[in-house]
């Protein structure tokens, strides 16, 4: 995606930066006029960074003139991936200014959610369209039934408890159904317990296709529905075994747990502070571009390689800002890769209780699948320029596959504006302009969360090397193999799924430390 045309390269990179990131002293209409695609592309991206910095410092006036500025460039029906993103990140971005003053924000709260409750159906469409045309579910869904179908090899009698809530969705488990019926022995007694506030027509229908489905596949199977969400279930933990009465956890049956893209919210219940303090760590996948490297990836010595010199040169936020920006922008082999990792873990108590909960259920094995990102920093900034990044490659994922769309290619682009907004752009609201418990969005890294589930009491379970040539033949099948890759970390512990090799999600697999069985991994083949 040629965002910024190679033939204005001469032009911007004759600016100055303070040129480029100054506030216009004239009409704001005049200077973007003026400006070419490239030096429109690199303002807005400091323009961004101006205005968090700004919002950081409780800057009013110079915030809310960055924000006239992106707005004048950036839209969320604009052409161009980078500019719908920045319109995303300048309406969190105003969001949590006006958070600084909680009388004005809490009456534009009330308007929000009247506006935003009729819309609960598009939500839905979004997701499926998501769904459908980026394959993380799809991969974390396979992999996840793959590692639960080795752990229960010669099992006659299985339950599995789904704790994903909105992102569960019964294609998994009908894929379950297929790879039990395959498996040698024949497939087990089979009992699925779905933890989801959607309501009960929701779960209605999920019962009714599972049910549907595993008769097709002549399957024993129970469904059951704990009309929850996960942080209701937290609220059970003061009281004895009341964990293992609402989920019917049963002696007899093998128990397995799958959690999508649902743990990182428990942190919010204890409001997590973090630590001020960062360390380095070495994580797989590291080799990999920033979004808009790779959005302009087409024509590298123009704009990725422009956006690389100013951002280095122009912002000086503050000594570690500069530095955490210019390491994002230097490509290094998978080993070298530098990311902030939060040392302490202080204030997840509930999270923590409702791990050693889980532990005290004795599954057979816990799959976890995460976004592969630290968006729960304690420093604003840190969040922002993460969150900036990440959602950056998710929106180039969307793009790609709209243009992939030759028929229909209208209807695509409707759908994943949809998803922009809807989905995604909720998402960033939640990284960026909430504080305290209202922040959902706590999403962490694996290291982080490996060191959080062994101070529960749990150990990894190596992910096989089956699996994960599963997953990569899902991604030629559906034509998504290049652009997307799975990754299995050095250690055989954990797949990363990667957009142009920027792990996006994680997938591991745990049990609790005192079931030891013989070899730490579930399988090879």
């Amino acid at each position: 995606m040629d965002i910024f045309p190679e033939d204005t390269v001469s032009s911007a990179t004759s600016s100055p930066a303070s040129s480029l990131y100054s506030p216009s002293p004239h009409g704001y209409g005049s200077w973007v006029q003026e400006l070419s695609h490239d030096q429109q592309g690199v303002r807005l991206i400091g323009l961004l960074y101006q205005c968090a910095a700004e919002v950081a410092a409780g800057a009013f006036d110079r915030a809310n003139l960055c924000l006239e500025q992106i707005n004048q460039l950036a839209s969320l029906d604009a052409p161009h991936t980078l500019q719908r993103l920045a319109a995303v990140f300048a309406d969190a971005l105003s969001r949590k200014l006006i958070s600084l003053l909680p009388g004005v924000s809490r009456a534009l709260q009330y308007s929000t959610a009247a506006s935003s409750s009729g819309e609960a159906h598009l939500v839905t469409a979004a997701r499926r369209h998501l769904f459908d045309t980026v394959p993380f579910m799809k991969l974390a869904y396979l992999t996840t039934n793959h590692a639960i179908l080795e752990a229960m090899e010669g099992e006659r009698f299985v339950h599995v408890v789904d704790l994903s809530g909105p992102a569960s969705n019964a294609v998994q488990w009908i894929a379950l159904f297929h790879a039990f019926r395959a498996r040698r022995g024949g497939p087990p007694h089979l009992r699925v317990t779905a933890v989801h506030d959607g309501g009960k027509e929701c779960l209605a229908s999920m019962a009714a296709v599972l049910a549907k489905e595993a008769e097709a596949f002549d399957i024993p199977f129970q469904f059951d529905a704990v009309e929850a969400r996960l942080d209701d279930l937290v609220l059970l933990l003061d009281t004895p075994d009341a964990l293992r009465q609402v989920l019917r956890v049963r002696s007899g049956e093998a128990l397995a747990i799958s959690v999508v893209s649902q743990l990182h919210r428990l942190l919010a219940a204890d409001d997590v502070a973090g630590a001020g303090r960062t360390r380095q760590q070495h994580v797989p996948g590291s080799s990999c571009l920033t979004p808009v490297q790779i959005m302009a990836r087409s024509s590298p010595r123009s704009f990725g390689e422009l956006l690389e010199r100013e951002l280095n040169t122009r912002l000086q936020l503050s000594p570690d800002a500069a530095s955490s920006v210019v390491s994002s922008l230097s490509p290094q082999s998978p080993a070298a890769q530098q990311q902030r990792i939060p040392v302490a873990t202080q204030g997840a108590a509930k999270l923590g209780r409702f791990l050693q909960a889980v532990r005290g259920l004795s599954p057979k094995i816990v799959v976890v699948s995460e976004p592969e990102a630290n968006h729960n920093a304690a420093a604003f900034m840190e969040r922002f320029e993460e969150a900036l990044n990440y959602y950056g490659s998710l929106f180039d994922c969307l793009e790609r596959a709209s243009a992939a769309a030759h028929h229909h290619r209208q209807h695509a682009a409707e759908e994943r504006a949809r998803v922009e907004r809807l989905v995604l752009g909720e998402e960033v609201r939640g990284v960026v302009a909430r504080e305290g418990a209202e922040r959902k969005e706590r999403h962490e890294r694996l290291a982080q969360w490996g060191r959080r589930m062994e101070a529960a009491g749990m150990e990894r379970v190596g992910m096989s090397y089956g699996g994960m040539m599963e997953a990569r033949k899902l991604l030629h099948s559906m034509g998504w193999a290049g652009s997307y890759e799975v990754v299995h970390d050095p250690r055989g512990e954990a797949f990363f799924f990667c957009w142009h090799r920027r792990p996006l999600y994680s997938v591991s697999a745990w049990r609790p430390a005192a079931c030891r069985h013989s070899g730490g991994r579930l399988g090879s083949s």
